[in-house]
């Protein structure tokens, strides 16, 4: 393969994930996204829309701050025209902890086989458990999926999405005037957060093993 080549499969696999992240509603706008993985915004529009290459060290670079698995850019990936009926584009993410049960999420790529839960609801999202933090009640390598269009109600798990960029897995317990009241979901402890301190609320609509999700 050619290096123009390489260089235009990373620029396409680079603006398939930011659709995918955008389309989740995880981000409102690639200004988001960049700002959420300190990104530079104008040299990311550069890379999308000119022919400024890629080259191998930028290429590996994207990857480590987006959370991506090694070489991922330079991977052939189903285009979303090209899944058969029975898989799903769906923006999937990883927990990377930053303290105690406090996350950022990195996204990952790939499509959903099974799950029909997933499969009947485009705009659902999936998160993958990768330690110990929330055990029992979520297990490493579990996906967590969430609906971001789904109204929280008191009693509902939720990714909680705080304004510092960082994100927690709780259960809605009360609202007040001007905050919320969270429990942890070992129900140890509650931590209140002030309405103006949160981003969003997404509900979770299901908690399923790897074998029951199938990723690609």
């Amino acid at each position: 393969m050619s290096a123009t080549e390489i260089f235009e499969r990373r620029r396409h696999n680079l603006a398939k994930l930011i659709d995918h992240l955008i389309d989740s509603q995880r981000f409102k706008n690639g200004k988001d996204i960049c700002e959420h993985f300190g990104l530079s915004a104008s040299y990311i529009t550069q890379l999308l829309n000119s022919k400024r290459q890629i080259g191998d060290k930028a290429a590996r670079e994207l990857e480590r701050q987006l959370g991506l698995e090694n070489l991922l850019l330079d991977q052939v990936l189903e285009s979303q025209t090209e899944l058969s009926p029975a898989q799903v584009s769906c923006a999937l993410f990883q927990m990377h902890t930053v303290e105690q049960q406090a996350f950022r999420l990195s996204p990952l790529l790939g499509t959903i086989r099974k799950a029909p839960i997933i499969l009947s609801a485009s705009d659902y999202y999936a998160i993958q458990v990768n330690d110990q933090h929330y055990f029992p009640a979520l297990k490493p390598g579990y996906w967590v999926v969430c609906d971001p269009g789904q109204e929280v109600q008191p009693q509902d798990m939720i990714c909680l999405y705080l304004n510092n960029a960082l994100q927690l897995m709780v259960e809605l317990i009360a609202e007040t005037e001007n905050s919320f009241q969270f429990q942890s979901l070992d129900a140890s402890r509650t931590v209140s957060f002030k309405k103006s301190d949160i981003e969003k609320m997404h509900r979770v609509v299901a908690i399923l093993p790897a074998r029951e999700i199938g990723v690609n």
